[in-house]
């Protein structure tokens, strides 16, 4: 049974119309707003499958999204039916209309209702409707006809501009600026500043500049100003899960699987590594906490991020080689909720503006996201459904100074988009020599529980020591391995290095060669690349001088160490203390 458009109007007026002047009417109370503009948008998509949809102001700068109205036990039927197919909230309620004042929408006279004689027929397409399969409706739904908002006059332009909140007023602001008519404070402040900007708007989109922009002008700037998210297919998503409403670009995401505390919505094209996520869970602020300390270790996170927490909220942004992310969640009466955009950072300013779209449409209601809904993943390397970030190496890097500062072998390090120390301290190479190895020093401030000193030069034949991370950290700690200095210059007889006849592993290099007293004499640096392929138990170290002369040229000088020789416990327990891993990222 299909509703045509005209007969679904003559319906509900004809039910109007014919209802017992005894009995209550009601409005079926959809939405509430926050914005004229948006109250404007809202009523206008509930309007193409409902026309008998209106918005008034209801005080306070808020507008409230109606159907009806009915008398009061049809109203509720209807509210029933819509709510049981998912066509308006669940948090709809039936209204007096008492705090209804001016109506916003539609522009115009309210529609006069139709005689008692169509109260019958009216009834039975009411009837007939009602048996309709959901899939049936949506399918055989009217298209909605051409809505054109009649011009104001300027009084009224006046009078409809009074009833913008400041927040549009701001809004207001940001469209002309963006545009580039205005150039002044987004301050809410209507004054000759941004009534210069819309005559000038006025008058290069075909209007009289009398510096007041009707609604119908107005909505045309805002859509100007939107025109950016052409083809990502904005719609509202109502997730009854996770308890979140909000605006997704549904032509660019899909919705994916649960895996708690995320609902995550993917790219539909598998080149693209766009990306929404909403974030639902009960909890307290410890939870929260917990929550943000994982987002960031997410390989579709970028590892250049800013981030901060309060008690009751966080926010994390970056940017990367590929995308640009945003992810906040707040915590309130023992529920966390929040989302993640993850978007191509081709375009900056479709991203920013997304991220202001998506926060003003984020709304939430009763109910967290259950955790047996989760998709089972067994695989100790994700997290919330997602694969955590790993590092593309690890090299092993010894300390040097009570302020975090590090050497390690160079090798490799140009392709790393970020190097961490320990997996925890952003790091950079302040110095370099031409032996290969490297002076790190943190971006923060910490104190390692202890640092090299430097010992004396090594003669061939020596025992020594190499403290790496053999096998790329995940020992816990560093290994220590015996090695014997084979000659006191490499193969080409340059002094600033020394060779070692021992078996090396990727992740030693970078580790430290210590003496007997625990004194770091070199570091192992990987293998010049000659041509040649050598024997796999030669290696070289960079030369204690050489690391004292790199030191020195970034302004850090490394003490002489004790003389006294250490038992293998003492030696061991020394060496690790002043060992750590560096991981290479790469976005």
């Amino acid at each position: 049974m299909r509703c045509e458009l005209g007969l679904c109007i003559a319906m509900w007026m004809a039910l109007i119309a014919g209802a017992s002047v005894a009995q209550d009417m009601r409005w079926i109370q959809i939405e509430a707003q926050p914005s004229l503009l948006e109250a404007e948008t809202r009523a206008r998509i509930y309007a193409q499958e409902f026309p008998d949809t209106q918005a008034h102001s209801i005080g306070s700068g808020w507008y409230a999204i109606t159907l009806g109205p009915l008398p009061e036990d049809q109203a509720d039927l209807r509210m029933s039916q819509l709510r049981a197919r998912a066509a308006i909230p669940r948090g709809s309620f039936l209204a007096t209309g008492a705090n209804y004042r001016q109506r916003i929408y539609p522009i115009g006279p309210t529609p006069t209702a139709v005689t008692p004689a169509q109260t019958a027929k009216a009834d039975v397409v009411q009837e007939e409707a009602a048996q309709v399969s959901v899939s049936e409706t949506v399918e055989s739904a009217a298209p909605e006809p051409s809505i054109t908002v009649p011009d104001e006059t300027l009084s009224e332009a006046r009078a409809s501009e009074g009833l913008l909140s400041s927040e549009e007023k701001m809004d207001l602001q940001r469209y002309l600026q963006w545009a580039g008519y205005y150039n002044s404070t987004i301050d809410a402040s209507i004054g000759r500043g941004t009534r210069r900007a819309m005559a000038a708007w006025q008058t290069d989109n075909g209007y009289e500049d009398t510096g007041v922009l009707t609604t119908a002008q107005r909505q045309r700037l805002r859509a100007q100003y939107f025109a950016i998210f052409d083809g990502l297919g904005l719609e509202t998503h109502r997730d009854l899960e996770a308890g979140i409403s909000i605006d997704l670009p549904k032509e660019v995401v899909a919705f994916d699987a649960y895996a708690a505390p995320l609902a995550h919505f993917k790219s539909q094209e598998t080149s693209s590594p766009a990306h929404v996520f909403l974030i639902s869970a009960a909890g307290n602020r410890g939870d929260l906490a917990a929550i943000y300390g994982v987002l960031p270790t997410l390989s579709i996170v970028p590892m250049n991020i800013e981030k901060s927490l309060n008690k009751d909220r966080f926010v994390i942004t970056g940017a990367g080689t590929t995308t640009r992310t945003f992810i906040t969640a707040s915590h309130a009466s023992g529920e966390i909720k929040g989302f993640g955009l993850i978007w191509p950072n081709q375009n900056e300013e479709q991203f920013d503006r997304l991220v202001v779209h998506m926060r003003k449409s984020f709304d939430t209601f009763s109910g967290t996201l259950d955790p047996s809904l989760s998709v089972a993943i067994n695989d100790p390397e994700t997290e919330f459904g997602v694969a955590i970030r790993k590092p593309a190496f690890v090299k092993s890097a010894v300390f040097v100074s009570d302020q975090g500062h590090a050497i390690t072998d160079t090798s490799d390090l140009e392709q790393c988009s970020a190097l961490t120390i320990g997996g925890t301290y952003d790091a950079e190479i302040i110095a370099r020599s031409e032996t290969g190895a490297g002076l790190l020093s943190p971006k923060s401030d910490f104190n390692p529980i202890s640092y090299a000193k430097l010992g004396n030069a090594v003669r061939k034949g020596d025992k020594t020591f190499l403290s790496s991370y053999p096998y790329g950290g995940r020992l816990g700690l560093a290994s220590v391995t015996q090695a014997t200095v084979a000659e006191t210059s490499d193969l080409s007889g340059n002094t600033e290095k020394f060779r070692l006849d021992f078996l090396a592993e990727p992740g030693d290099f970078g580790g430290a060669i210590l003496d007997q007293s625990g004194n770091l004499t070199g570091i192992l640096v990987s293998q010049d690349d000659t041509g040649r392929v050598l024997p796999k138990n030669v290696n070289f170290a960079a030369a204690s001088d050489a690391l004292a002369s790199m030191m020195q040229s970034a302004g850090l000088r490394l003490s002489s160490g004790k003389t006294q020789r250490l038992d293998d416990m003492a030696l061991i327990a020394s060496a690790q203390n002043i060992l750590t891993p560096i991981e290479c990222w790469i976005d």
